[in-house]
């Protein structure tokens, strides 16, 4: 994760630190790499760095120690939105494309009502606000607006207003830039507290602060428009109500590039079925698995039937330094003991000193995976660890055979339970403890749903010469309906299905119907 540190609280509020990956120290001592001017931070507060692609921060013994949201650590490992205090500050964790709120001091000086201003009143003559107006137009010609449509657009709305800088920002699952022109484009002057307070409230605010001349209109499902300008010349109601107006064309416009953006990924890449797609939290935290996951020698995937262990196990080999090795798969609940063991080790005749050689050999620079670990047997998991501490397989003559390999190991079950109970070795089960990747079934992944599903439709329909769009509402309501038990398998059999007999395009929601085998 790039990641950066940003001072949102204190002397050196708005200051912002790279965060290099060989450290450095944080305090106001000369000698700091990240110095700061509060006098109530040690000379060397605390140390940061990134561990295992995840920024760590460690105490240096500091009088007034340091927190991290609140609390006193002594080490400890960091996410975006994370905020460290010390002395009289306040240094927030900032991703690569996340937005900062750096709090202007101020109070709401002017606060309309969205809806209203968005809707004609008057009975009987015909006369409509302004603001009403402006909105109806800029609803008709919100379809014309791309990615590139929304950026120009605020660079339009900001030179109407005369304000220097004009973002929309998401506020799901943290802070996030979404478009904008003019400024620091990524810093918003406003706190996340009362960001998130526009968004729900439905108002549109003016806020008169100490530097800042701030304007905010919640966009509905998508976040805040926020526009501001140096303190001095504050903003009538006038312009507040032409900005909450104006701001309902970027609903519609967002909506429409973000639909855009998530059919384009979708088609980007169909070498899969979309396990890792989706703009979910979830989503976003299995990502952040596979690549803490694809340096690590070993690796534990642990999930529901169906939910795609083995392609998130490819996603990891692609990921990690052996990915111009082979991916080499053992499908262990697939064979009996003898069959298995002689598709892992090969088989070599003792008489006629004729041998063939096994997946481990075959995987020599890549990634093994064993799907259902547990179903390994005892004797092959002996051999297994024998073979892993000889880096390669032993011939009956001595003889050793390389076979330097990373391991990658799935089950449906509780492998440490299994350990309990003698179905896998503790020697074997040590090495994949500390690398532990836990897949999400599809019924916690709603917000994914259409985009995967989509994800499928695109590739199985590119492989049959077909070319389809999508899903229409009616067909996503369905998909999201469903409690999906089989998880990505019983989607992709779905969708499979779908592409076999007649229907609509998009797919409608009685072409689901069609497809789906009731339980």
């Amino acid at each position: 994760m790039a990641a950066r540190l940003m001072v949102v609280a204190g002397p050196d509020r708005g200051r912002e630190f790279p965060i290099p990956p060989e450290g450095g120290v944080v305090g106001r001592g000369e000698g700091c790499a990240m110095r700061l001017e509060d006098a109530a931070v040690s000379r060397e507060h605390f140390r940061i760095g990134v561990r295992d692609g995840r920024p760590l921060v460690i105490d240096m013994g500091s009088t007034n120690r340091t927190r991290v949201n609140g609390d006193p650590i002594d080490m400890r490992a960091l996410v975006s939105g994370d905020r460290i205090e010390i002395g009289n500050s306040i240094l927030e964790v900032v991703s690569e494309g996340d937005v900062v709120c750096v709090a202007d001091s101020g109070v709401v000086a002017l606060e309309v009502d969205t809806e209203r201003t968005a809707r004609p009143v008057g009975s009987g003559s015909g006369v409509i606000e302004v603001a009403g107006f402006l909105t109806a137009m800029a609803r008709m010609a919100a379809s014309m607006f791309g990615p590139d449509g929304v950026n120009t657009a605020c660079g339009h709305l900001g030179a109407a207003v005369s304000a220097d800088r004009v973002q929309l920002v998401s506020v799901e699952g943290g802070v996030k830039l979404l478009a904008g022109r003019g400024g620091a484009q990524g810093t918003v002057p406003v706190d996340r507290a009362q960001l998130e307070k526009v968004a729900r409230g439905g108002r549109a605010v003016s806020v008169r602060g100490g530097e800042r001349e701030i304007m905010m209109s919640p966009l509905v499902g998508e976040g805040v428009l926020v526009i501001d300008r140096a303190a001095g010349h504050a903003w009538d109601r006038g312009t507040l109500e032409l900005v909450a107006a104006s701001s309902q064309v970027f609903v519609s416009a967002m909506a429409a590039a973000s639909e855009l953006g998530r059919r384009d990924r979708a088609r980007a890449d169909l070498s899969d079925d979309g396990e890792l797609d989706g703009d979910s939290a979830v989503a976003a935290r299995l990502r952040d698995w596979v690549a803490w996951a694809a340096p690590k020698p070993f690796a534990l995937l642990l999930g529901e039937p169906g939910v795609g262990k083995q392609r998130i196990a490819a996603a990891i080999h692609d990921k990690s330094p052996r990915s111009a090795g082979p991916f080499v798969v053992v499908h262990c609940a697939a064979m009996s003991e003898t069959w298995l063991e002689a598709d892992v080790f090969g088989h070599e005749d003792k008489a006629g000193g004729d041998r063939s050689p096994g997946k481990l050999e075959a995987a020599h620079g890549g990634t093994l995976f064993f799907d259902e670990l547990a179903a390994l047997p005892p004797r092959c998991q002996k051999r297994l660890v024998r073979a892993l501490d000889k880096r390669g397989v032993k011939r009956a003559d001595g003889t050793v055979i390389p076979a330097d390999v990373r391991l990658i190991a799935a089950s449906c079950h509780d492998i440490a339970g299994m350990v309990n109970v003698g179905a896998v070795r503790p020697d074997l089960y040590e090495r994949f403890a500390p690398t532990v990747v836990v897949v999400p079934p599809l019924r916690e992944r709603r917000a994914d749903l259409v985009t995967i599903a989509e994800k499928i439709l695109y590739r199985l329909a590119a492989d049959a010469s077909q070319r389809r769009t999508g899903f229409a509402a009616d067909a996503a309501a369905r998909l999201a309906a469903y409690g999906w038990p089989g998880n990505v398998r019983e989607l992709h059999n779905v969708v499979e299905r779908l592409l076999l007999q007649p229907g609509e395009d998009p797919v409608s929601a009685a072409d689901i119907d069609r497809a789906m085998i009731r339980r």
